[in-house]
């Protein structure tokens, strides 16, 4: 059996874009209570949304952010408060839900390798369920279980980041199951979007080196 060197080489370089690992990262929010206020942390670098240009007290249209790709809905109804301890000025969309639950659904008009959400609630030790979405709306793997930190800094603020080896998220759904009338229920204090992947630049490059490989064998 003969081994080419240089397809080998070809297929290391398509194997990050073969193998999928959904992973789950616990950031550090924002904090606007700060003398200079701060971002979530990890940043990606790539779209940041902080509803900085909303109207206080106003119903959140989804599609107000569709020019960059992302829309932002309940089937409660979204809410702006000036509420968020998170980003300067302090708006946040608020899930208008009457009993205290909370259903975001983040989607996105492309794919990418990462997607964070700030996240903040009124309750004490909130249950969050994050669910990476793919194609279509359909789960891309499994949900993450995470809990708001209510101990911190910055309590009641969470912020979190679903990635995958591939620019395979098309969205992030955000549940609370378990919710009381007498409580706010969740909002969202920013949402992150990484940049366009190094993926693709793997992809390129793997499929450059199959076409130089096929010359050389008809050379």
């Amino acid at each position: 059996m003969k081994i080419h060197l240089p397809l080998c080489s070809c297929l290391l370089l398509l194997t990050p874009l073969i193998a999928q690992a959904d992973s789950l990262i616990v950031g550090t929010p924002g904090d606007a209570l700060l003398a200079t206020p701060s971002g979530p942390s990890p940043n990606f670098g790539g779209t940041l949304l902080t509803f900085s240009n909303l109207t206080p007290f106003s119903t959140f249209n989804p599609s107000t952010y569709a020019s960059e790709g992302i829309t932002i809905s309940s089937p409660d109804g979204l809410l702006v408060l000036p509420y968020s301890t998170q980003t300067n000025p302090p708006n946040e969309l608020f899930d208008n839900s009457s009993n205290g639950t909370a259903n975001f659904t983040i989607s996105l008009a492309s794919g990418t390798t990462g997607i964070g959400v700030g996240i903040a609630d009124s309750d004490s030790l909130v249950n969050i369920v994050l669910q990476a979405l793919g194609a279509g709306g359909v789960d891309l793997g499994s949900a993450f279980a995470v809990t708001i930190p209510e101990t911190t800094v910055n309590p009641g603020n969470g912020y979190f980041v679903v990635e995958d080896t591939t620019a395979d998220i098309r969205g992030l759904q955000i549940t609370q199951t378990i919710g009381s009338s007498n409580y706010s229920g969740l909002a969202i204090a920013d949402v992150q979007v990484a940049p366009e992947p190094s993926s693709w630049v793997l992809l390129a490059g793997g499929l450059a080196m199959i076409g130089f490989y096929r010359l050389l064998k008809r050379a």
